[in-house]
């Protein structure tokens, strides 16, 4: 009898088994021009990424109620692969091409909490969270998200990753970016028994919570980023 196949959970760390760098992107462009400048970015940008061993990922998503504007998680080795991936020439031509349509542009520099994903697989329902955390409640809180991001991820087999940041000049902000395979699998992650557990106890941590809906697409998992502790 053949047996299901699992897909293995894992983190996002460095090659010593720290965190790596990783800010959000918030792009937004003139109204209607948003696939124009994606079409640039995968133009000149994602060839290169792919083979760029220190970007370890680059996942986007776009804003339901203002498809102009797409945010974009970014996962760096370190600041050093971070330069080389915006010194190439297939990055500076998109900052090129896509002066005339670019209204706005935000990097925000995050800490990551935690940054687990299945090792492979795709995922097109995408949700992002932004809480604005209890000061003296923010330790007890990134520890309990933490725990229930990994949980998620290694035991629910439609959630394909959970990331969680806080900002580094407000560090109780917190944002997440939760990947799932599609709509289904994130109603059952988020109705299940251990989700409901966790947000019983974190909403008690919270001054706001804040949900952005994105629209449908094909995130693909990057495969860079694990490293096995020798």
């Amino acid at each position: 009898m053949m047996t299901a196949q699992v897909t293995e959970a894992k983190a996002i760390t460095t090659p010593d088994g720290g965190m790596p760098l990783v800010h959000w992107a918030v792009l937004q462009s003139k109204p209607g021009t948003m696939s124009e400048m994606m079409g640039m970015a995968a133009r000149n940008v994602a060839p290169l990424a792919a083979k760029e061993t220190g970007t370890y990922a680059l996942y986007g998503s776009l804003d339901k109620q203002n498809p102009n504007v797409m945010r974009l998680l970014e996962i760096y080795e370190d600041e050093t692969a971070y330069e080389i991936h915006v010194g190439t020439d297939g990055f500076h031509k998109y900052k090129e091409e896509r002066k005339e349509i670019l209204e706005k542009l935000v990097i925000l520099p995050v800490d990551p909490i935690v940054l687990e994903q299945k090792t492979e697989g795709t995922g097109t329902n995408v949700v992002l969270h932004l809480y604005e955390v209890k000061p003296e409640k923010l330790d007890a809180f990134k520890k309990l998200i933490a725990k229930e991001m990994r949980r998620g991820v290694k035991e629910d087999a439609g959630v394909m990753g959970l990331f969680a940041t806080a900002e580094q000049e407000r560090s109780n902000v917190i944002h997440t970016y939760e990947l799932f395979k599609d709509d289904a699998a994130r109603d059952a992650y988020k109705n299940s028994k251990a989700h409901q557990a966790f947000w019983k106890k974190a909403q008690q941590m919270l001054n706001s919570t804040k949900e952005i809906e994105n629209l449908p697409g094909n995130v693909v998992l990057s495969k860079k980023g694990f490293h096995d502790k020798k």
